[in-house]
């Protein structure tokens, strides 16, 4: 019985060498092709939530002038047509809303800056971002290229998202706010 045994043991046939470098060669090649799809993965993933981000801080921006020119009132554009000063009564504040230096030396970087003044004292707040850096995440910014008021509407032209690294991601031709109090 026991001589059977070894015999069927012996007689068994395993994995040549051959089958065993072609199995691994195959292997090999699908990781090969798998490592290589998984950093453009990774790049349109990136792009995707870059998109996204610049959409929201699109939403926000549009938002905030919103919010802030709503309740204006005397409003006047200066400055060819960047800049806009308006009275702020739910605060009691002289504002502004200007483009300014997304960083300092950057000449043409550009982004959307408030600038509240004190009427009292008429001294003048530091401008400060429309929308702050945290809230705007990555290195996006938002400006304009352009500004009018007529007939109780605000116009900004060009309303766009960038990158402080170069190019736009988002972008509006015109966005008009219905001033309520004005």
């Amino acid at each position: 019985m026991k001589n059977i045994f070894k015999n069927k043991i012996k007689g068994k046939s395993g994995f040549t060498l051959a089958e065993v470098l072609i199995a691994m060669l195959i292997l090999l090649m699908v990781s090969a092709i798998v490592a290589a799809g998984i950093p453009s993965a990774k790049n349109a993933y990136e792009k995707m939530v870059l998109s996204s981000n610049a959409e929201v801080l699109l939403s926000t921006t549009v938002s905030a002038l919103r919010n802030e020119l709503g309740p204006a009132t005397d409003i006047s554009v200066a400055s060819g047509n960047k800049e806009i000063t308006y009275y702020n009564g739910t605060r009691g504040s002289l504002s502004k809303i200007e483009l300014g230096d997304v960083t300092a030396g950057a000449a043409d970087k550009k982004t959307i800056m408030i600038q509240r003044y004190v009427t009292e004292g008429g001294q003048s707040s530091d401008p400060v971002r429309l929308i702050s850096k945290t809230a705007s995440t990555a290195d996006l910014y938002a400006t304009y290229s352009g500004v009018t008021y007529n007939d109780g509407i605000v116009t900004f032209k060009d309303l766009e998202i960038k990158r402080e690294s170069g190019g736009t991601l988002s972008k509006l031709d015109f966005i008009s706010i219905r001033v309520i109090s004005g």
